[in-house]
Order: C-alpha cells, then sequence, then structure tokens
C-alpha cells in the first residue's frame, strides 16, 4: 500500500512539471546591437555662438524603443574612464533639430534603420572660460509585452563623449605634470651618493607613465619613450590621448611587441645585462616646452644567481662541515 501512493506521488509531481512546461509561454530574448557615429566630438566655441553636430545611430539588433539623452560626466581613474552625472546640468543649452523625435522622448525604432539626431549646441553670454563634457546617448527604452507573450526586458545605452572647450580669446591652458615615471626594481642599492636599482633580466620590467592635467582645459600628450643599452635603441611613440581637466591619466605607446599591459605604459622584455636607461621625451602641445626624464637600471640573471648562491653556500658548508668532523 506504501508503494502504491509513493507511485501516484512520483506520477502527480510528473504532471504537474508537464502541465507547467505546456501552459507557459516561450520567452524571446531581445537583441541588443546600436553603433553611434561620430564616437568622440571635440569642439572650440566662444561664448554666444552655436554649432550643430549630427549624430546617426544604427540599430543592428531587434526592433525597439529608443531615445536621445544628453549627460555630463566627470572623469574616473587614470584609464580614460568615466563617470555619467544621473540628470542634466551645467549652463550649456542643448537642442533636437529634428521634427520627429525630441531629447528624452521614446520613438519605435526598426531593426536594420538609421536615425539621425541633428542636435545644436549654444553657449549663452557670460559663461566662464573651461571644458565642459557630456555624453550624447542612444538609450533603448524596454518593452514588457507583445502579442501577450513575455519578452526579454534589455536595455541598454551607447555614448558618445562631447568634449567641449569654451573659450573666449580662443587660447587654451595648458598646465599638466608629469606624475609618476616609474617602475619597480627587485633590489636597491646605495654606494655612497649613488643608488643602484637591480632587476631580473628573465622577467618583464613594467615601466609606468602617467600625467596629470591641473589646468582648465583638455590636454594631448606628445612625445617618446626610448629605452637604451649601451648603443642599442628602442623608441616607443606616445599615443596622444585626451587628458581631461582637473584628472591624470595612464599614457600608452603605439601597439608593438613590447607595448604596455593595461596598467604600464611599456613593457621591457628580453633584457641584455648589463646597464640600461629608459629616457621620456614629452610636451603637451605645439607651443609647450619639452620635458626630460631618465630612468636607470642594471638588469642581471637573479635566478642563476641565486641558485648559484645555494650551490656555493652548500658547497661551503659541507667543507665546514668536513672540517670540523677532522677536528
Amino acid at each position: 500500500m506504501k508503494i502504491n501512493i509513493y507511485k501516484q506521488f512520483v506520477l502527480l509531481c510528473l504532471l504537474s512539471s508537464v502541465f507547467l512546461l505546456l501552459s507557459s509561454a516561450p520567452a524571446e530574448a531581445q537583441q541588443v546591437n546600436l553603433s553611434l557615429d561620430p564616437p568622440l566630438v571635440n569642439a572650440k566655441i566662444k561664448p554666444g555662438k552655436s554649432i550643430i553636430v549630427a549624430y546617426t545611430v544604427q540599430n543592428n539588433g531587434d526592433p525597439t524603443n529608443l531615445q536621445f539623452l544628453i549627460r555630463p560626466f566627470v572623469p574616473q581613474g587614470q584609464l580614460g574612464s568615466l563617470s555619467l552625472l544621473p540628470q542634466f546640468e551645467g549652463p550649456i543649452l542643448f537642442n533636437l533639430e529634428n521634427a520627429d523625435i525630441a531629447l528624452e522622448k521614446p520613438f519605435f525604432f526598426p531593426s536594420k534603420e538609421k536615425r539621425q539626431a541633428v542636435v545644436r549646441i549654444t553657449i549663452p553670454h557670460g559663461i566662464p572660460d573651461g571644458d565642459y563634457y557630456y555624453s550624447v546617448l542612444a538609450e533603448t527604452v524596454p518593452a514588457f509585452s507583445v502579442a501577450g507573450q513575455s519578452t526579454g526586458i534589455a536595455s541598454a545605452a551607447i555614448g558618445s563623449p562631447l568634449l567641449i572647450t569654451i573659450t573666449e580669446s580662443g587660447l587654451t591652458e595648458v598646465k599638466a605634470t608629469i606624475d609618476e615615471f616609474m617602475f619597480t626594481p627587485d633590489y636597491i642599492f646605495t654606494v655612497g651618493n649613488n643608488t643602484v636599482r637591480i632587476v631580473d633580466n628573465a622577467k618583464e620590467l613594467p615601466i609606468l607613465l602617467t600625467v596629470r592635467n591641473e589646468g582648465r582645459n583638455l590636454i594631448q600628450p606628445r612625445g617618446t619613450v626610448t629605452s637604451q643599452y649601451g648603443r642599442d635603441k628602442k623608441i616607443f611613440s606616445i599615443i596622444p590621448q585626451n587628458i581631461l581637466s582637473k584628472s591624470k591619466r595612464l599614457i600608452k605607446v603605439f601597439s608593438n611587441s613590447e607595448n604596455g599591459s593595461a596598467n604600464s605604459t611599456v613593457n621591457l622584455t628580453h633584457l641584455s645585462i648589463g646597464s640600461h636607461r629608459v629616457a621620456l621625451e614629452l610636451s603637451y602641445g605645439d607651443d609647450s616646452a619639452i620635458e626630460y626624464k631618465s630612468l636607470s637600471f642594471v638588469a642581471l640573471p637573479i635566478r642563476l644567481l641565486t641558485v648559484l648562491g645555494i650551490l656555493l653556500g652548500g658547497v661551503i658548508l659541507a667543507f665546514i662541515i668536513r672540517y670540523f668532523k677532522k677536528r
């Protein structure tokens, strides 16, 4: 009797599971794939003037509802990241010149279609000189149901940074410093007034270069990082990246076999044994002076020397033990 009750219970569970599977409507996940052009706009404007920038968004995914937003942002960290502010603020005026769409008003956006947002940027009189940073966003507005079926709620946004420099005279402020130009040695020795830095020639040596922008306008550092061993030189050209006002950024070089990782500027590899020098030449614009910095270190086979030291120490210890045994 107990076995029959158990079989009935299992059969009831199976029938309930089948009933739930048959009665539930299939869920469809929405595919969101947007592209926005231009990816970056850098504009210099005088107070009292206005400009027009046309943004084109293309829907490479499923049909969706879309809206255009403009939000200010602030630079974050030293890798070029940004943090959007939740609400619009600032003295600059924005308006869409389109007749059929407006800012923060959703519209239906079919698949494989393109729409253009013509943004008018107006600078009122009396705005202080300086940089103002915004992001033009194309954001999807999720739908909860279509034809009685549940759909996957997909909300995504793609943005284009808008860097606005306001200057009455047409001149900009260049005020920057080298925040870090360094590496981490394996050992440091002081000989008199000289400091000797030792690195393992078998390991990668990351060189870190960061620049701090203390001015009110963005800058684009240019220059080279040169690694020299004897007469051999390797020159790495610096990528002219935007460093926004009141922020610092890790400087990168153009891609090559020894380009830096995400947290370094250059990774030096296959170091020859001996003395090395790393030289920096850096400027912040056409009219700025060139800054020079240099680093030096000695590359040695530290691992090999460590093994040899251990073997030598073992031999000396064996001789000492043998000597005292004879005594």
